[in-house]
């Protein structure tokens, strides 16, 4: 006969196993609300959202024993995570030695903002980037400020020394100042500079704003774009949606462009019966876009070889810009729009057979024998004066000669290899002291902001929900989303 009160295990667990049990919950529970955030954050949402009144049914389908947390408690929990990847960032940076940083100048809902990135090469060789500072200028671009704020993220984050390279995009502001790192322009940046510049002129920027406007009537009367689909049913024609883009990037115009192109044969059934006579485009506009569109084409030919993710070596871009010349040069012989951009191009990126790029360039084993001879020889020249700059004696320059001669002779590497693996393992072994500066050159990264946004045509960072967003959440939201997108 049991005692009296006793429980039989039968009935109950012993104490040990429910707090087991307690413990399995609560951590599932925590999981759930983390990858919440993480979802939130990698879609820029609000942390608002789990209160609105959709929400919460729509977790009840999925699980409806699920407890939908408070925005309190999102709240909580995504300071507790930006302190723990703040520290963990932190501790990374402060066993790196060189260190490239990204600014990126960008606007929305009248404010100025400025991005800085840091990117740096580990152990195994991978280029690591992450956000590390989103401030609110208030008004004030000039290069003083931005500049001031450089130096606040460099002291902030223990780096400042070890900082050698500056990446920058919208900062031409920066481009005449005197600074302690290297300074270089975004490369796709440029681009869409140069894009801009060329269709400075009235003839070409009219024809695009009026392609703009026939896109933008589809986009805006309903009953257009069913007439439109409806006639393109009929004749067993493509029906893909229409691009427009209002902002000034040359990838997104050309989109535009060759979409309109595709189906303006039925658009222009539609423009007649409705009387839209000034969206009509003439022979003159048609003739100009079918120009635009072809001086565009090697922009889009060269930039389709880059990785469509994260950062690239900025190694990459010699070899991608003789390739734009050369093709640019072959469409100028009958373009007058091409000639324009070849021109501006020259002007912007210099002379691709003796450029400023070539030591970078020669240090990536996947691209070494494509610099041609002056290339070759201004590469030779400044890694000579770097590696030497320690020693005077011939003994020395002797001796990083023949290093760079044994390292040219090397066979080169795939061009879908990781040149920074390959100088963190290979190179290192058989280089020695050339394998240092070359990762230091090589983690120089191409562009400011991701190749999957750098060509892209959103020019909004936020949707309408962020749009009162107070700028240090508008910065742990930056950094979260920075950390999260790099990491599975």
């Amino acid at each position: 006969m049991r005692g009296r009160g006793h429980r039989s295990n039968s009935q109950q667990p012993p104490r040990r196993e429910q707090l087991r049990q307690r413990r399995a919950a609560n951590q599932e529970i925590l999981t759930a609300k983390k990858q919440l955030l993480k979802m939130i954050t990698l879609t820029l949402q609000p942390l608002e959202i789990t209160e609105d009144a959709n929400f919460p049914y729509f977790v009840k389908v999925l699980n409806p024993d699920l407890h939908v947390p408070s925005t309190s408690e999102m709240r909580s929990l995504f300071l507790s995570i930006y302190t723990e990847k703040e520290n963990k960032l932190q501790k990374i940076l402060n066993s790196v030695d060189d260190i490239v940083l990204t600014c990126e100048l960008w606007s929305a809902k009248a404010e100025d903002y400025l991005t800085v990135g840091s990117h740096f090469v580990d152990i195994h060789g991978n280029l690591q980037s992450y956000v590390l500072k989103t401030v609110c200028l208030f008004g004030d671009t000039s290069a003083a400020n931005i500049q001031k704020q450089l130096s606040a993220v460099m002291e902030e984050w223990n780096m400042t020394g070890k900082v050698h390279s500056v990446i920058r995009a919208g900062v031409p502001q920066l481009k005449t100042v005197r600074t302690k790192f290297r300074q270089m322009p975004c490369f796709a940046d440029t681009l869409n500079v140069v894009f801009k510049d060329l269709m400075t002129g009235d003839e070409l920027s009219n024809v695009l704003k009026k392609c703009q406007n026939i896109v933008m009537f589809f986009k805006k009367d309903a009953g257009a774009e069913r007439r439109l689909r409806e006639i393109q049913d009929r004749l067993q024609m493509n029906q893909d949606e229409l691009t427009w883009n209002y902002g000034d990037r040359w990838l997104p115009s050309l989109q535009m462009l060759q979409r309109l192109t595709q189906q303006y044969e039925c658009m222009e059934m539609v423009l007649g019966v409705r009387g839209k006579i000034d969206l009509l485009l003439n022979k003159n506009d048609q003739e100009r876009i079918r120009k635009i569109m072809s001086a565009l084409e090697p922009l889009n030919e060269a930039t389709s070889s880059m990785k469509k993710q994260g950062f690239q070596s900025i190694s990459a871009m010699l070899p991608l810009l003789r390739s734009l010349m050369d093709k640019l040069e072959e469409e100028a012989r009958n373009n007058e729009v091409a000639r324009k951009l070849l021109s501006k191009c020259q002007t912007e990126f210099g002379d691709v057979t003796n450029h400023k790029l070539a030591p970078i360039t020669f240090l990536d084993p996947r691209f070494k024998e494509q610099l041609g001879e002056q290339n070759k020889k201004e590469a030779w020249a400044k890694i000579q004066k770097e590696l030497g700059a320690a020693s005077s004696s011939s003994s020395a320059a002797a001796e990083v000669k023949e290093l760079l001669g044994r390292y040219e002779a090397y066979s080169p590497t795939a061009e879908d290899s990781n040149p920074l693996a390959w100088w963190r393992h290979t190179g290192k072994n058989k280089f020695g002291e050339l394998s240092r500066l070359a990762l230091k050159k090589l983690g120089v990264v191409s562009t400011a902001v991701p190749l999957e946004r750098a060509f892209s045509s959103a020019a909004d960072r936020f949707c309408n929900l962020r749009s009162s967003i107070e700028p240090e959440n508008l910065h742990m939201v930056l950094f979260l989303h920075s950390y999260w997108s790099s990491k599975p």
